[in-house]
């Protein structure tokens, strides 16, 4: 899992900013407001920051370690190369696919999806392009916290 720090309260803030921004999209008034401001940008790093700090809870240590527990055996006893490719090839694609999303300004639910799992997926990137997207997704994911707990109070 990558090492941000953020915590459970930061998290939930998080969560529950990205729902009230999703929410306003749908209400009449209020959609034309958000789609200028591109808060479907927003909802999924949002999203992304709850996950990381989901971690903090006994059902973020969970899925953690199942994700690792895959990730070990399909790299002992499938093989490496085999492992790299259960594992570390369709991290490489939510992440690819989540970054192109952001980039593109077409975020749709299952960019918000993406955002969700990745920071959990994103340890089993091997090398350096995975320390780098740890590193990066880390940074990014702390930042946000850290403005939305000082937002809320909660730094």
């Amino acid at each position: 899992m990558i090492e941000a720090t953020v915590s459970a309260a930061a998290g939930g803030a998080c969560a529950g900013s990205a729902a009230l921004l999703y929410y306003a999209e749908k209400l009449p008034g209020l959609n034309k407001v958000t789609n200028k401001l591109h808060t479907d940008r927003a909802q999924a790093i949002l999203i992304a920051t709850a996950s990381a700090a989901m971690v903090a809870t006994p059902a973020g240590l969970w899925w953690n370690e199942t994700v690792n527990t895959i990730n070990t055996w399909a790299t002992s006893s499938i093989g490496e190369w085999t492992g790299l490719i259960v594992t570390g090839f369709p991290a490489l694609a939510v992440t690819f696919v989540f970054v192109n999303d952001l980039v593109t300004r077409k975020v749709e639910m299952r960019t918000r999806i993406l955002g969700a799992i990745l920071p959990v997926l994103a340890s089993t990137i091997p090398g350096p392009i995975g320390g780098f997207i740890q590193s990066s997704l880390a940074w990014v994911v702390t930042t946000v916290g850290r403005l939305v707990a000082g937002a809320f109070g909660l730094a």
